[in-house]
C-alpha cells in the first residue's frame, strides 16, 4: 500500500536524520514503527488514563545485568518504546567479569593478499558500509565470553544469530544514552546497532553479517572482524570462529561504554583502546593502513569535504583493475573510512550548517608521520 501525505521540512529533516543513524533501512521503516509506537502508547492511555515512565529498573534485574542501567524517569523514549529494564542494560553478554584468563587456543591472523606501504585499490578498501568500529568491540566481547564455554570455536551461524541478537538489546540501551545526554548526530553510540521490536530483523541479519561474520558459498567467511583481522574462521563440519590473540586482547580491555567508565557522553573508545587498534592496523592490516593515510594526506593538502576526497578518490579508479566504480561507491568507501577513523580519533567532522568539512587531529598527524 503506497500512503502520500504533506511533510514539514522540520518532519523531512528529523527522517533524515533518523535514516543516517544507520537504525532504519529507509522512510518507510521508519514511519512504520513511528506509527506502530504510537499505537502502544495510544492503548496505553486509553487502558490506564494516563502514562507513567519510571519506577525501579534495576530491582528487576540479574545480578550480572545491574552495572550499567538508566532509570527512564523524565528522560527521553528509547527508539523502540521498548522499556522491559533489560533493553535498557549492557547486556551481560558483553561485560568484561569472567574474561582474565585467556583461552587456550587463539586463530592464527587471516592471510593477507596484501603488504603494509603497498599501494591498494580504493575498490579493495574495507567495505565502505563497515562504518563503525564500537560494534566491532562489542560482537569481539561477546565472542569472547562465547569462546570461555567453546574454546575450539563457535559456530558461525549460532555466534552471529546470538550476538546480534544481544546487540540489539544493546542499541537500545545506546539509543536511550543518546537521547539522555542529547548527543549529536555525528557522535550517537547507537549507529551500526540494530533494535528490538518489530522490523528488527533486517537490522539484526545487517549486523550478524557486517559486524560479526558471514559465509558464502564457497566457504569465504567476510565482515568487519575479519577485515581486521580480529577473529579467523576454521571449517570442520561446519565453520566456526576464534578470536585471534590481538582480537582476544581487544575484547578484554575495558571500554567506556560496555564498562561504564565514559569520561564523556560521546567517549567510545579508552586511549588504549585506540592506541592499541591504531598499532595493530599500521603494522598488520595494510588495506585499513593504507586508506587512512590516502584520506589523511588528502585533508592535509586542503581537500576537506567529502566532495573534494571523493574527487580524490575517483582519480585513483584507474588503478582499479577496470572495474566499474560509480561515485556512489566511491563516497561510500571515503565515508566508511573517514567513520572510523573518527572513532579513532584520526579525524574530526566540522559542520557549517548543512555543509561538512574534515580535519586531521594530532593523533591523525602522528599516525601519518610514523614509519611503516
Amino acid at each position: 500500500m503506497i500512503v502520500c501525505f504533506n511533510c514539514s521540512t522540520e518532519t523531512k529533516t528529523s527522517l533524515d536524520f533518523l535514516l543516517e543513524s544507520g537504525q532504519y533501512k529507509d522512510y518507510s521503516e521508519a514511519i512504520s514503527l513511528a506509527i506502530a509506537n504510537l499505537v502502544i502508547l495510544q492503548e496505553e492511555v486509553l487502558r490506564s488514563g494516563g502514562l507513567v515512565i519510571g519506577g525501579d529498573v534495576e530491582a528487576n534485574l540479574p545480578v550480572s545485568e545491574r552495572a550499567i542501567s538508566y532509570s527512564t524517569q523524565g528522560a527521553s523514549q528509547p527508539r523502540e518504546l521498548n522499556l522491559a529494564a533489560k533493553s535498557l542494560t549492557v547486556p551481560a553478554i558483553f561485560h568484561l567479569d569472567g574474561l582474565t584468563d585467556s583461552p587456550p587456543h587463539f586463530a592464527q591472523l587471516p592471510d593477507d593478499i596484501w603488504a603494509i606501504g603497498q599501494e591498494i585499490p580504493t575498490g579493495r578498501w574495507v567495505f565502505g558500509q563497515y562504518n563503525r568500529l564500537l560494534p566491532a568491540k562489542a560482537s569481539c566481547r561477546a565472542l569472547a565470553r562465547l569462546l570461555l564455554s567453546q574454546p575450539r570455536g563457535v559456530l558461525l551461524h549460532e555466534a552471529a544469530q546470538q550476538i546480534a541478537k544481544e546487540a540489539a538489546i544493546l542499541g537500545n540501551f545506546l539509543a536511550h544514552h543518546d537521547q539522555q545526554n542529547d548527543i549529536a548526530r555525528d557522535d550517537v553510540l547507537s549507529t551500526a546497532f540494530p533494535s528490538t521490536g518489530e522490523n528488527s530483523d533486517k537490522s539484526r541479519l545487517r549486523y550478524a553479517n557486517q559486524f560479526v561474520a558471514s559465509v558464502n558459498k564457497q566457504g569465504q567467511v567476510s565482515g568487519l572482524l575479519m577485515d581486521l583481522k580480529l577473529i579467523n574462521s576454521m571449517r570442520r563440519k561446519a565453520t566456526r570462529l576464534m578470536l585471534t590473540e590481538v582480537g582476544w586482547r581487544f575484547a578484554t580491555m575495558p571500554n567506556p561504554v560496555l564498562d561504564g567508565l565514559q569520561e564523556t557522553p560521546t567517549q567510545k573508545f579508552s586511549e588504549d583502546e585506540r592506541d592499541f587498534l591504531l598499532d595493530h592496523i599500521a603494522r598488520s592490516i595494510p588495506v585499513e593502513d593504507f586508506a587512512y593515510r590516502v584520506v589523511l594526506k588528502t585533508i592535509l593538502k586542503g581537500e576537506n569535504t567529502p566532495d573534494t576526497v571523493d574527487a580524490a578518490l575517483l582519480k585513483r579508479v584507474p588503478q582499479d583493475a577496470n572495474r566499474s566504480l560509480s561515485k556512489s561507491f566511491l563516497s561510500s568507501q571515503r565515508s566508511g573510512a573517514i567513520s572510523r577513523m573518527t572513532d579513532l580519533g584520526l579525524v574530526e567532522r566540522v559542520r557549517d550548517g548543512v555543509r561538512v568539512s574534515y580535519v586531521v587531529t594530532g593523533i591523525g598527524e602522528k599516525y601519518l608521520q610514523n614509519a611503516r
